[in-house]
């Protein structure tokens, strides 16, 4: 018989840990490493004209893209500021976003 007195639950623990890691990596590490390739693609494309949305909420029109900087004009006085290009959240096309998907939305 089996020395260590475990029987043989030892191969259910083990292959239950196998399913359980694959579950995490299908459920939740290879969907944000998805969106986050999609962030850095939507990021990578801004171009002079997109309507674009930021993390801290501004909207407004792309007027400049110089590497890491995006020069945006605000506001119907032609307000211009200078954002991190890392902080835009995604592109408005017309009342519909069109950022990056959210995997954990349908």
């Amino acid at each position: 018989m089996n020395a260590g007195g475990f029987g043989g639950t030892t191969g259910v623990y083990a292959v239950t840990l196998v399913i359980l890691l694959l579950v995490l990596f299908f459920g939740f590490i290879l969907p944000e490493s998805r969106a986050k390739r999609a962030r850095e693609s939507m990021r990578e494309s801004l171009e002079v004209g997109d309507r674009i949305f930021t993390q801290s909420g501004l909207h407004g029109v792309i007027t400049s893209v110089d590497g890491d900087v995006v020069l945006l004009k605000v506001g119907t006085a032609g307000t211009e500021i200078e954002v991190a290009r890392w902080s835009v959240l995604g592109i408005d096309s017309g009342g519909k976003p069109r950022g990056p998907r959210d995997p954990f939305r349908s």
